[in-house]
């Protein structure tokens, strides 16, 4: 199963480039904004698309995915599967005071090297790495 996820960012004065991360929903843990790529819509869009559901956020997202990571996915009837995530930077050009998940998920910016270090997916942590080493890239 193929998912998408955004890499919201945006530059700090203070921090440099941040990160914003949200929790997930069963087990709270940091993760990017992510779900299934919807039919119809290419992979970028649809990370973008996770991005306002998940976190609020509206910005500008490449077309262009810094890598792929992959992790377990657990479903409701407690069968696991492996998912491939392709993740797409996105600078935040716009941040909601209120949106679709709020209820069910918490948002935290963060300087980029603490993002890091809150992920505990590997493959997503090599990820932001490369993401951190290629922001002049994107910005």
């Amino acid at each position: 199963m193929l998912q998408s996820a955004a890499i919201p960012y945006r530059k700090s004065d203070l921090n440099g480039v941040e990160v914003l991360l949200v929790t997930s929903r069963k087990r709270s843990r940091w993760v990017l904004p992510k779900g299934k790529v919807k039919r119809g819509m290419p992979a970028h869009r649809s990370a973008a698309r996770e991005a306002f559901e998940e976190a609020g956020v509206v910005g500008t997202i490449s077309t262009v995915p810094v890598g792929t990571y992959r992790q377990v996915k657990t479903h409701e009837d407690g069968q696991a599967e492996m998912i491939a995530v392709r993740a797409f930077p996105m600078l935040v050009r716009q941040e909601n005071a209120s949106w679709p998940e709020m209820r069910q998920r918490e948002r935290c910016w963060m300087p980029i090297n603490a993002a890091i270090e809150a992920v505990k997916n590997g493959e997503l942590r090599a990820l932001l790495i490369t993401f951190a080493g290629a922001i002049p890239d994107f910005a």
